[in-house]
């Protein structure tokens, strides 16, 4: 007879709204809330363009995983993606706690965040708002994924309202679009196609979390029909908010101003009253949170994973009995994300992030090439499902090199 914790798995209660709000939460937050004026210290006018570029490659990766995630719906995804091409857990492994490592650094810095935007309304210990609201969020985790997912659901609503709300209190008109649309996407006066190419490398951060929802597929009701709607359906929204924010920014903001700012929304609508920016800051602060618990629940998910097929302790595979969520995975993660918060100072977080991301994703494009190759022979170079995954695995690599040699 198998052991009781081996035929009990995680709970199927996801419907396609869920995932696909699941999506857009991860994506939204810490990226645009924060990142659009970094964004503008690279590229300038053109950070509309830099965002576009970033959108285009996180696109096509999305496209692999749209294919992959119903095909292999498990939780920690992007191992078993890796595995079944290129039958390495060596390399599987590698990926798994790439991802992992991302989702500590990406979570810890987030919940940094949350304390700055909190010291403007109270100050309390950092300490100690890293610590309850930890466990909070750990509390809503282990208590069920349809609850969790309920609550980032409803978060992620308020945050794209947050976010239309800044584009319509800025009030741009057609006109003033018109007369600026070439200086923020074909060519702006001091700025080069290299400067456009950092300030991409660095929003490509804005879109990192589409790749969350493979984790969460053996939660899905029907994976097959929901996970590709969910994560081309997620990816699409985010690019059309980030670009509509990116030409608010641009064309609200003197450019000194929004490169330098850590609070671009609350700044492009503080012109309009006082009382706008405090309501955008309120939501920013929801945001926030809404990032962590997402990553909390990304990487419990990969850590079960990973201890499913052997690449971790057996431990992290148990599941609690009553509410079907990996438990001592929850709890492993959520320690790891409050020790770093703490404990440990994070500077350049988006760029690290981004290189580690970027090398799964190289990983997972050409996982699906490969499979492809199985599936379809030598018909495969003119199947879609081989090229485009091909060609996302080399735009990520020519990225990935770019900017480590720009660093050297």
């Amino acid at each position: 007879m198998k052991d009781e914790q081996e035929v009990l798995g995680l709970k199927k209660q996801l419907g396609t709204i869920q995932i696909l709000l699941y999506g857009v939460g991860t994506m939204l937050g810490a990226g645009i809330y924060v990142l659009v004026g970094k964004v503008a210290g690279y590229s300038g006018t053109l950070a509309p363009l830099s965002f576009l570029l970033a959108g285009v490659l996180a696109g096509l990766t999305a496209y692999s995983y749209s294919l992959l995630t119903p095909r292999f719906p498990k939780s920690g995804g992007e191992i078993v993606y890796v595995n079944k091409a290129f039958n390495s857990k060596q390399l599987a492994s590698l990926v798994g706690w790439g991802v992992i490592f991302t989702g500590f650094i990406s979570a810890a810095a987030i919940l940094k965040g949350f304390v700055g935007y909190l010291d403007v309304f109270v100050e309390i210990t950092d300490a100690w708002v890293i610590i309850v609201s930890m466990t909070l969020l750990c509390l809503l985790a282990i208590w069920g994924i349809g609850e969790s997912l309920n609550v980032i659901g409803l978060v992620t609503l308020i945050e794209v309202g947050g976010l239309i709300f800044v584009i319509f209190v800025a009030g741009i008109d057609m006109e003033k679009f018109t007369a600026q649309f070439s200086q923020m996407f074909l060519k702006a006066p001091g700025y080069d196609i290299f400067a456009v190419f950092q300030g991409a490398f660095l929003a490509f951060y804005a879109f990192v979390g589409f790749e969350d929802l493979a984790n969460v597929a053996e939660e899905a009701k029907n994976p097959k029909k929901s996970m590709p709607i969910a994560i081309m359906g997620s990816l699409f929204i985010a690019l059309f908010l980030y670009i509509a924010v990116a030409v608010v920014a641009v064309v609200s903001l003197p450019l000194d101003e929004l490169s330098s700012t850590n609070a671009p929304m609350a700044d492009i609508v503080a012109s309009k009253g006082q009382q706008y920016a405090y309501s955008i800051s309120l939501i920013s602060l929801v945001a926030v949170l809404n990032g962590v618990l997402a990553q909390l629940i990304m990487g419990s998910r990969v850590l079960y994973g990973m201890a499913g097929q052997n690449n971790a302790p057996k431990l992290f595979h148990k599941v609690h009995k009553k509410y079907r969520t990996p438990i001592l995975a929850t709890l492993t993660i959520a320690l790891g994300i409050t020790v770093l918060a703490i404990f440990v100072p994070i500077v350049q977080l988006a760029n690290t992030t981004s290189y580690v991301i970027i090398s799964v994703f190289t990983l997972v494009n050409l996982s699906q090439s490969k499979l492809a190759v199985k599936d379809y022979g030598k018909k495969c170079w003119g199947n879609r499902k081989f090229l485009l995954p091909l060609i996302a695995a080399f735009l990520c690599i020519v990225f990935l090199s770019y900017k480590v040699l720009s660093v050297i």
